[in-house]
């Protein structure tokens, strides 16, 4: 699983700090100590901008990070943790695999699985990971709520959380009585709050599972001939309902969402192809372009740049996509 990211990311030693700002995948990426990013799906153009602050302590890493959105990826925990997630700001629509996102809740993650997560704007969240090792009676009650959420209705853990960012995460180094410290209260008031709530199970209706369902379909299973109406009608569902879902969950409709896929598809090859290989009308009719000026301007909208310049672009840019990023890719006959 973790051998599929294309980059390496920073490594921070016990007390160590970061602040780190981005706009660009391969410093997002490289930036989030210790997490796997790939397959990195750009949905706006200021998809990639937003800062990360960590802090590493003995047995957990608390990582504070703010993105503009308009992205989505795959994601995988750092190893050997369970992570306790904390949502401190969805400006509109977010989700991890099958939870959709609200400010205030809290999920917990593991890392033995790979995620996948969408935003359709800024977001802001807290990732406390704790090392499996350590803290068997937090980690103990957190194991029974994997893919489930908490509620930080009185925005405790989030005050607290913002206060502890704010106070250490520019120290280059914590000694190790003042991170052993940062950990003990932390875990205090975590456990605080799984012991006052249960783990809540997320909820969706019958169209907006069938939207999931749908989304890691085109996802996964990308090619020039996909039509939303046919994957409407193969799932018993109104294209009406299927669009109201999609609104719903991710703040787009599903014909957007399979052109932004697609778009970014054309992206993908035109910055590791050279005009001597191929051409740009060859690859937008690959993924289903039948019309080259709404695709040229879909393109530059997304992108900031004519598809025929990205072709000519000498130097290969790290997008985030690689081969094992679609499943399966069939060529307009």
């Amino acid at each position: 699983m973790r051998s599929k990211k294309n980059v390496e990311t920073t490594k921070l030693k016990k007390g160590e700090t970061l602040k780190k700002e981005f706009d660009n995948y391969v410093e997002m990426a490289t930036s989030a100590v210790d997490w796997t990013l790939f397959c990195s799906y750009q949905l706006k153009p200021n998809f990639s901008e937003g800062v990360h602050k960590i802090i590493q302590l003995p047995s957990m890493q608390i990582a504070y990070t703010d993105m503009s959105g308009g992205i989505m990826f795959d994601y995988v925990a750092p190893e050997e943790c369970i992570t306790f997630s904390v949502m401190k700001n969805i400006s509109q629509k977010a989700c991890i695999d099958q939870m959709k996102l609200e400010t205030g809740m809290i999920i917990a993650t593991d890392d033995k699985k790979r995620y996948n997560f969408m935003c359709s704007d800024r977001v802001e969240l807290f990732d406390i990971s704790l090392n499996k090792n350590t803290n068997p009676v937090l980690l103990k009650k957190l194991e029974k709520a994997i893919d489930k959420y908490y509620l930080d209705s009185d925005k405790k853990i989030t005050l607290f959380i913002t206060d502890l960012i704010n106070k250490f995460s520019e120290i280059p180094a914590l000694d190790s009585k003042t991170s052993l410290k940062i950990e003990a209260e932390l875990t205090e008031v975590m456990l605080q709050l799984l012991h006052t709530q249960e783990a809540q199970i997320p909820y969706f209706t019958k169209s907006e599972t069938i939207a999931l369902e749908i989304k890691q379909k085109l996802f996964k299973h990308m090619d020039g001939r996909t039509n939303i109406k046919s994957l409407a009608k193969d799932y018993t569902i109104s294209t009406k309902s299927l669009q109201n879902a999609f609104r719903s969950l991710f703040d787009i409709t599903p014909n957007a969402f399979a052109r932004l896929l697609k778009l970014n598809l054309v992206h993908h090859e035109l910055i590791h192809s050279t005009s001597s290989d191929t051409s740009v009308q060859f690859i937008a009719q690959k993924w289903g372009f039948s019309h080259m000026g709404r695709f040229s301007k879909y393109y530059k909208e997304l992108f900031s740049e004519n598809p025929s310049h990205t072709l000519k672009t000498a130097i290969p840019k790290i997008d985030g996509i690689q081969i094992h990023c679609v499943e399966r890719q069939e060529e307009m006959l």
